[in-house]
C-alpha cells in the first residue's frame, strides 16, 4: 500500500467514525461531495479496502518479462560497452530485435549501477540564427579530425548536412582536410539531386584566403575586370552557381557541430562492430549510414517546397572541381606540366581548333578526369609528346702507367706529379737529374 492510498484509507475511516464530514473528506481527497458519498457506501459494504484500485496486486500487460531484461542486461555489458542508452536501444532493435523503449533500457541499466556515459556539459548562450525555410536552400558543410578506430590514426570526415531538416546530404572520409575530400560531396550530393543554392562554412584557407593578409587589387586591375584570385573550391563553386557564406562561429553552424558530436559518439562504435578497418570500407559503409541516420535524426520542414539546384552533367562537374592552372603555348605550339610536354589536337568533336603561340589554357587535372585543357570552349584532351632521351658521352680517361725506373742513390719523391719522376715509353728512356 501506498502513501497515498493509506492516506485515504485513513481519511475514509475519520468519515465513517463521524469524526469529519462529507465536505472536509472532499476538500481533503480533491473530489466532489458525490463522489465522497459513493466511496462511504462502497467502505460500508465491502469493507475499507474496497475503496482501493482493484488492479493493485495484478501486473500489468504491458510490464517487460525479466527474461528480455537480463538479455538487456547481458548484451549492453558484453557488447555495447560504453555506447549512450540511445544508441544502445537502436543497436537492441536493429540486431537483437529487442524493441524497448530508451526510458526502459535506461531503467534497467541504472538499476545495475551503469549509467550513460555521454557526458551532460552545459550549453552556452548566444544568440542563434534562424534557420532556412526550404530545404536545399543552404547546406552546412564542415570537416572533422578524429580518432575514428582509436587508434590514433587520425582521419578528416568530409559532410554537409541540410541547414533546414538536419538531414545529411553526403559523408566522405580522407586522410586529410582537402579539397578533394570536399569535392567528393559534391559529386555526391549532386548524383542525388541534392545539391544546394548556398554552403555555410568556417573560413579555412580551402573556402576562402584571409582579406587582411592577401594582396588587394589596385582601383586600375579592378576596373580591367581582374579577379581576386580564389580559393580552388570558391572558384568551382561560383562557377556552378553556388553562394559560399563564411559563418562567423562554431554556433552559427549549430546542425554540423551537432552532427559530428553524434558522429563521434555513435560512428566508430559501429564501424567496431561491423569489422570496418580501411578507408575504403569505411566511405563504402557511410552510404548505407547516411539514410540510417536520416530515418532517426532529420526532421520535416516547414515548407514542403524543396529548392535543390537541378542535377548538373557529371563530367562537367568533374571538370569544374577540379585543380586547374594557366599555362602559355609556347612557340612550338606545346606546353608544359608536370615536367612533359604537351600539344593540343587540332580537331575536337569535328571541330578544329586553332592554337597560337603566346595563348593562354588551363590545365584541369583530377584523378576523374587525368588531365584536360580549357581553351576556346572546348574541354581538350591534350597529346603526350615523347621527349627524346639525352645521350650523355662518357669519356673514360685513360691513364699511362709508366714504369719508374731509379738512379742509386738518388732521392726521387714518389708522388707522380714530382719533376724528379723518371717515365719511360717504349722508345727511349729519359732520366731526369736528382737533386744534390
Amino acid at each position: 500500500m501506498t502513501k497515498q492510498d493509506a492516506r485515504k484509507v485513513t481519511i475514509i475511516e475519520e468519515l465513517l467514525a463521524d469524526q469529519i464530514t462529507n465536505t472536509q473528506v472532499a476538500q481533503l481527497l480533491t473530489l466532489s461531495i458525490r463522489q465522497v458519498q459513493r466511496i462511504k457506501a462502497q467502505a460500508t459494504t465491502g469493507g475499507i479496502l474496497s475503496i482501493l484500485h482493484k488492479s493493485r496486486s495484478h501486473t500489468p500487460s504491458n510490464t517487460l518479462d525479466e527474461n528480455t531484461a537480463a538479455e538487456i542486461r547481458e548484451v549492453y555489458q558484453n557488447s555495447l560497452q560504453g555506447y549512450n542508452f540511445t544508441h544502445a536501444t537502436d543497436v537492441l532493435a536493429e540486431e537483437k530485435e529487442v524493441f524497448v523503449s530508451v526510458s526502459t533500457v535506461s531503467r534497467i541499466l541504472k538499476a545495475q549501477g551503469i549509467r550513460s556515459p555521454k557526458a551532460k556539459r552545459k550549453l552556452k548562450k548566444h544568440r542563434s540564427r534562424d534557420a532556412r525555410l526550404y530545404e536545399g536552400e543552404m547546406a552546412q558543410m564542415d570537416a572533422s579530425s578524429f580518432d575514428w578506430w582509436g587508434t590514433r590514426s587520425y582521419l578528416h570526415l568530409h559532410g554537409a548536412i541540410d541547414d533546414t531538416t538536419g538531414r545529411v546530404l553526403a559523408l566522405h572520409f580522407e586522410k586529410e582536410k582537402t579539397f578533394d575530400g570536399y569535392g567528393e560531396l559534391i559529386f555526391q550530393m549532386n548524383h542525388a539531386f541534392h545539391l544546394p543554392r548556398e554552403f555555410y562554412t568556417d573560413g579555412r584557407t580551402v573556402f576562402a584566403y584571409d582579406s587582411v593578409k592577401k594582396q588587394k587589387l589596385t582601383i586600375a586591375e579592378e576596373l580591367a575586370g581582374k579577379r581576386e584570385k580564389q580559393p580552388r573550391f570558391a572558384r568551382s563553386a561560383r562557377e556552378v552557381g553556388i553562394l559560399l557564406i563564411i559563418a562567423g562561429s562554431a554556433q552559427a553552424k549549430r546542425a554540423i557541430e551537432r552532427l559530428w558530436e553524434t558522429l563521434q559518439d555513435r560512428l566508430p562504435k559501429d564501424m567496431k562492430r561491423k569489422g570496418i578497418t580501411t578507408v575504403e570500407q569505411a566511405n563504402e559503409f557511410l552510404t548505407h549510414y547516411i539514410p540510417y541516420y536520416n530515418r532517426k535524426f532529420a526532421v520535416p520542414a516547414t515548407s514542403q517546397e524543396k529548392r535543390y539546384l537541378p542535377k548538373l552533367n557529371p563530367k562537367m562537374l568533374q571538370v569544374i572541381f577540379s585543380r586547374q592552372e594557366t599555362r602559355k603555348i609556347d612557340s612550338g605550339l606545346t606546353f608544359s606540366y608536370g615536367g612533359k610536354k604537351y600539344r593540343l589536337p587540332s580537331q575536337c568533336n569535328d571541330q578544329r581548333v586553332s592554337s597560337t603561340a603566346h595563348d593562354t589554357i588551363i590545365v584541369a587535372v583530377s584523378k576523374y578526369i587525368g588531365i584536360k585543357v580549357l581553351y576556346k570552349g572546348f574541354v581538350l584532351t591534350p597529346e603526350l609528346l615523347s621527349t627524346p632521351q639525352k645521350t650523355v658521352k662518357r669519356v673514360q680517361s685513360q691513364q699511362r702507367i709508366l714504369p719508374k725506373i731509379v738512379a742509386e742513390g738518388s732521392n726521387i719523391p714518389a708522388n707522380s706529379n714530382s719533376p724528379w719522376y723518371i717515365f719511360s715509353d717504349k722508345s727511349k728512356t729519359k732520366k731526369i737529374p736528382t737533386r744534390g
